[in-house]
Formats: structure tokens, sequence, C-alpha cells
């Protein structure tokens, strides 16, 4: 990225000038999330979808990072 924490600093506060009331309402919420993440308990249809993932992976049904790149010539 290039930019020391200075200039960083300068430029989120410069660009936060330019925003409105409420958009500077959602970045500071966010840094507030950000700060302190909220914990967030699965949804029993998440839980199933893990428990499918882990069972595929179990049964060796995965495609390895490198292979899905090589397949899309990324």
């Amino acid at each position: 990225m290039g930019v020391s924490v200075m200039n960083l600093r300068a430029e989120i506060i410069k660009n936060l000038g330019t925003l409105s009331d409420d958009a500077r309402e959602g970045v500071l919420e966010y840094i507030r999330f950000i700060q302190e993440p909220e914990e967030v308990e699965p949804t029993e249809e998440e839980i199933a979808i893990i428990a499918r993932g882990k069972e595929e992976i179990a049964r060796g049904e995965v495609v390895g990072w490198r292979d899905i790149k090589r397949e899309l010539n990324l």
C-alpha cells in the first residue's frame, strides 16, 4: 500500500469531511464493529451447510485453490 500511518490518518480525516452525517454515522458504526466484533451464532441452516461441507471434505470431495485458479486461467 505504501501509505504512512500519518498520511493514512490525514487521508481518512480529509475524506470524512466530505461525507454526509448519515455516512459518517455509518463509518463510526463500522469502526466500533471492527474494534469489538459482535459474536454471531450461526443459524440452523448455516450449521447444516457447514456440516455438509465437512462431510464432503471427509469424503475427499474437494478441489484445490491452485486447481481452481488454473481452470479459470487466473
